[in-house]
Order: C-alpha cells, then structure tokens, then sequence
C-alpha cells in the first residue's frame, strides 16, 4: 500500500483593506432632491426637517440639513422623494451612520436604509 502525501496547506493571502471611498458597495447617484425626516423615537415626535439629498443608492441617502438634533444611531423615517409635485413618495425605516460638519450652519447626515 503506498502513501499519499498531501500538498503543504498555504494559509490564504491577506486581503487588501477597502479605503473609505471603496468601502461603498453600490455607486452613489448625485442628486439635488427635498428629503423628509421625522424621528421614529415617540421622544422627539414634535421635531421634523426637509432636508436636501446630496446622494443616494437603493441602501441609503446622505442629505445635508441646518438641524443640530441628529447623532449616529438616530432612527429615521425617511420620506424621499418629497414635495407637493412629486407622484410617488416612499417611506422608508433609515438610521444615522455618519455626520459630518459641512459648514457655519450646515452638516451633512448619511442613512442606511433597513427596511
């Protein structure tokens, strides 16, 4: 009987890390559109923004808004596209993953889709 020898394991390559701009899985669509927001939080019920989207994909938004009250984690229903000449308005279930300070009075909010 003769014996088999098994080719030496080679441990797997190590894999390049994604830098922040690669770190998106779909590609952005630059737009200039009026977002609705309300908290999902009963809390913070009274407080409502229309804020102007910067970009979108079919897993999220980034908008930019005057509003200080947003933090990460922050749950979001999102109406988009909003306004009294669009057709069809969406809702959907969003939550803050990122803010950034974009100017004097401005800052920008992203938001993850989760339904």
């Amino acid at each position: 009987m003769g014996t088999a020898v098994w080719p030496a394991l080679k441990p797997p390559a190590p894999k390049a890390r994604k830098t922040s701009a690669d770190a998106r899985g779909r590609k952005r669509i630059k737009v200039s559109l009026p977002v609705h927001l309300r908290p999902f939080d009963a809390r913070y019920a009274e407080i409502e923004d229309v804020g102007q989207v910067v970009d979108f994909t079919r897993d999220g938004l980034f908008f930019k808004t005057c509003m200080p009250h947003y933090f990460v984690g922050m749950r979001l229903i999102v109406t988009f596209p909003y306004g009294d000449k669009i057709s069809a308005h969406r809702k959907f279930l969003g939550s803050v993953v990122r803010l950034e300070h974009l100017g004097s009075e401005s800052r920008g909010v992203a938001v993850r889709f989760l339904l």
